[in-house]
């Protein structure tokens, strides 16, 4: 019997030994909640794809993290403008390369273009910033110069540039399809219909292998995809050669960890567990009660760096101003009632028992942390009494004594009964909304929970199907282009305008913001709109997001930033 017990002993100490050889000295292990929807260097939209991006792709420009300026990436300098601003001449650095050693051109340019431009490309959420594009004109003597022109100044002109990959035209277009036709014509519904070359190019190009395959998620950052596990992990791996090496003066030219290993982990005990077991390196996504708690145990803080860091970022609300009024009540179409649901919500309380009091404030549709937010606007606070008033005013009583406010909409008896959805993984945000169903219930509403995964909650969202959604929008310091979150296009196009915000004059003036290249006059006009939107009240806004930053002291050249996500991966060094 010994002999056997000792035996299982050494069988059980080689099997951890082993484990702890899995994971390489020059490995980092990175926690998120859920993994990219996909991967897809044109069509996808996921948060985490922007952050796979910034190590996998690059882009012609990049945003300093330290300043928030624009700042060149793989252009040798920023552009030179035409003096009527619409035209914009760029050269490529010398040194830039793809994997297989060839140059990257001014084509591939104008293919990124054309491929983000065309109709039959499924990137719908990204259409919108390439309806300006008119043309790439490539030098005839410099195969790395090429000049853009846009049909209207807009404030994102070159912008727009930092979160587009740029893709290798020999690997996406081998056959050179859409180099034989032009800016113009792959905008042309009609003229695509008649075009089978590029339907089939689209078709392949809009295929899964682009999506979710290692083999295909080509680009040219620092590292490559070589693993996606689903629903456990992703893996990037240093490229053995890798244009950036040459590169300097830039965050995102540098790749000092071998692999990067991305665990994909929604459940917090767990997580802490990981944490507290030296399992994980970074983590910028616990929730709120596992930071504060690791924060104060001593143990832990002699290995890990941990701070709270200012965001763009604002949590919100939304409602849905433009019911059916079959599935969804004709509830929140009253300026009243969405109002009350603002002075309803119990911010203080919120901000105590879930962000531990550490949570500013969001007031509007731009971060306070942006040199354009109007100061002027001031937070709503919780009043109760108020919120009665307001829903009195608005019709709402309960005629039948039933505890539910009712009222009388197209003829019919209508109780105020709401369902509140949010993303099941974000525990956060469930405590929000049953602190809201406990307010709403104080003066007789009724809201139903429902947690929904991340697919169907942006779904919802875009197809109008819910009554009040709890999210979160990332900003940056770039100038604000309120067309994809505030404009009607977006509400009428299954955009992200969700709640159905927007009026003629809402939309005139955020037409206007986006041409007023001018600063000081572009300032002026967004502070009327965030009062327009204020005054409307479509999202109960209620605070600007706190990034938790968790970063084991293994790892040095740590920097903090403002700009999502936070940290990058790309610069922390092995001590």
């Amino acid at each position: 019997m010994k002999l056997v017990c000792s035996a299982l002993f050494i069988a059980i100490l080689m099997v951890i030994t082993s484990c702890k050889h899995e994971v390489p000295n020059n490995t980092m292990v990175v926690h998120i909640l859920n993994e990219p929807t996909d991967l897809h260097p044109c069509n996808g939209s996921s948060a985490l794809r922007s952050e796979l991006n910034l190590y996998t792709q690059v882009s012609l420009l990049k945003t300093d993290y330290n300043t928030g300026h624009l700042i060149p990436c793989l252009a040798k300098q920023l552009p030179v403008i035409s003096n009527d601003g619409l035209s914009f001449t760029f050269e490529l650095n010398e040194s830039v390369l793809w994997d297989d050693n060839s140059p990257i051109l001014a084509s591939d340019i104008a293919f990124t273009a054309k491929a983000n431009k065309c109709l039959l490309t499924n990137n719908q959420n990204n259409k919108y910033y390439w309806e300006n594009l008119k043309n790439i004109e490539i030098d005839p003597l410099n195969s790395k110069k090429f000049t853009v022109t846009m049909s209207k100044p807009y404030i994102l002109n070159t912008w727009f540039w930092i979160d587009v990959p740029i893709l290798q035209e020999s690997f996406f277009d081998a056959q050179k399809t859409l180099s034989k036709y032009s800016y113009e014509q792959m905008a042309d519904s009609v003229f695509l219909k008649t075009k089978n070359d590029i339907k089939q190019w689209a078709d392949t190009f809009n295929s899964a292998k682009y999506y979710n395959n290692p083999q295909f998620l080509k680009g040219a950052g620092p590292y490559k995809i070589t693993k996606w596990d689903n629903g456990v992990s992703l893996t990037l791996e240093k490229k053995a050669n890798y244009w950036t090496k040459n590169c300097s003066g830039t965050l995102f030219c540098q790749a000092y960890a071998d692999k990067i290993i991305f665990k994909i982990n929604s459940n917090n005990a767990s997580t802490k567990l990981d944490l507290k077991n030296g399992l994980i390196d970074v983590s910028t996504m616990v929730d709120f009660s596992t930071f504060n708690e690791l924060n104060n145990d001593e143990v832990f803080s002699k290995k890990y760096i941990m701070t709270l860091a200012n965001t763009y970022n604002y949590l919100y609300v939304a409602m849905n101003m433009k019911p059916d009024g079959i599935k969804h009540k004709k509830i929140f179409n009253d300026v009243n009632v969405r109002k009350a649901m603002a002075l309803l919500t119990p911010y203080d309380q919120i901000n105590k028992i879930i962000y531990n009091n550490s949570c500013k404030r969001a007031i509007g549709p731009v971060s306070i942390f942006k040199t354009d937010f109007n100061e002027n606007l001031k937070p709503i606070e919780c009043n109760i009494n108020k919120a009665k008033e307001l829903l009195l005013e608005a019709g709402w009583k309960d005629t039948d004594n039933n505890q539910v406010l009712d009222k009388i909409i197209d003829g019919k008896k209508v109780d105020f009964e709401i369902t509140i959805n949010f993303m099941a993984t974000q525990k956060q945000w469930e405590d929000i909304a049953k602190q809201l169903a406990e307010s709403m219930q104080k003066v007789n509403i009724y809201a139903k929970l429902n947690p929904v995964d991340y697919n169907g909650f942006v779904g919802a969202a875009m197809n109008h199907d819910f009554d009040m959604s709890i999210g979160a929008w990332q900003g940056s310091a770039q100038p604000e282009d309120f067309s994809q979150l505030w404009h009607s296009k977006s509400w009428i196009t299954n955009g992200l305008n969700f709640t159905g915000f927007g009026t003629p004059q809402s939309d005139s003036l955020i037409d206007k913001i986006n041409v007023s290249v001018d600063e000081s006059k572009r300032i002026e006009l967004s502070k009327q709109f965030q009062e327009m939107v204020y005054n409307e009240q479509p999202y109960v806004f209620l605070f600007s997001q706190l990034r938790r930053v968790v970063v084991s002291k293994k790892w040095s050249n740590i920097e903090v930033y403002d700009e999502y996500p936070g940290v990058l991966l790309n610069t922390l060094k092995l001590n």
